[in-house]
């Protein structure tokens, strides 16, 4: 969830497909395909509900940008038929970019599956009547319950897992670092290899924002450590240690609010 508001905007621009490249790979032309029609209806989808959606000041905006993220980080390493997503913290409000639906219509497009699960039976509740109105056809499951819990019980096998559970709190980050590093944990062995994990609200050192607190007053803050979010645990992990995962995707010099993706080697 975007609870901040940051002050810089900068452009990712999509690569092309090119079929003449070295290493081509039909599986993995489809699938890019797949990724830009989900993006594009679900940008379409999301434009009819918010009427400022296209205002680049937005956090709508935000999100576009980290939809584009995922796109252009994608490679051949990621070759699956079906995507089955797994996502933490359901996607039940508009105003909060509704990212889980642009997964869940490439899963739906792959005749996958996405299960959610979120500690809120009320956000499990609106997050099934928007994906029953938007992907009527997408296998689709929330859950209610502790995503820990879920992740270490669960017997689907993901591969492509969106961690968004645990709100991130400029003034106090590390318990959502801890629950994005114990979700990680709880789920990452059984995951096949190609597998991408993404991580929801990290900010690079250098980013300033305003945050808003909950009561609505405003207190800025600067973040002084490599990587600050739900992520920053997991991230540490992968880039300083020997580990079964990789950081991809070049998307990280920016003081935007930033999606982790990590793909298993």
């Amino acid at each position: 969830m975007i609870h901040g508001i940051n002050k810089v905007m900068e452009n990712f621009i999509s690569v092309p497909l090119n079929h003449n490249v070295i290493g081509y790979n039909e599986s993995f032309d489809r699938l890019k395909k797949i990724f830009l029609q989900s993006y594009d209806e679900y940008t379409s989808k999301m434009r009819n509900h918010i009427i400022d959606y296209d205002n680049e000041l937005s956090g709508h905006e935000v999100r576009r940008k980290q939809c584009k993220s995922l796109i252009n980080s994608i490679d051949k390493n990621f070759n699956f038929d079906k995507i089955i997503v797994l996502e933490t913290g359901v996607s039940s409000n508009y105003n909060d970019g509704l990212f889980g639906l642009f997964l869940g219509g490439i899963a739906n497009k792959t005749n996958g599956k996405m299960v959610s699960v979120d500690i809120s039976s009320d956000a499990v509740e609106n997050s099934l009547k928007i994906f029953k109105e938007f992907l009527p056809n997408l296998n689709y499951t929330a859950h209610v319950g502790d995503s820990r819990k879920f992740l270490k019980e669960t017997d689907e096998v993901p591969n492509l897992v969106h961690l968004d559970s645990y709100d991130f709190n400029l003034f106090d980050p590390l318990p959502s670092a801890l629950h994005g590093w114990e979700e990680f944990k709880a789920i990452e062995s059984r995951m096949e290899k190609g597998s991408i994990i993404i991580i929801d609200d990290n900010y690079r050192n250098g980013t300033w924002l305003e945050w808003i607190h909950p009561d609505g007053s405003r207190e800025v803050g600067d973040i002084r450590v490599p990587m600050l979010g739900k992520g920053a645990h997991i991230y540490q992990h992968v880039i300083n240690n020997n580990t079964e995962w990789e950081l991809i995707g070049n998307h990280y010099e920016t003081n935007d609010n930033i999606k982790i993706i990590i793909q298993k080697k």
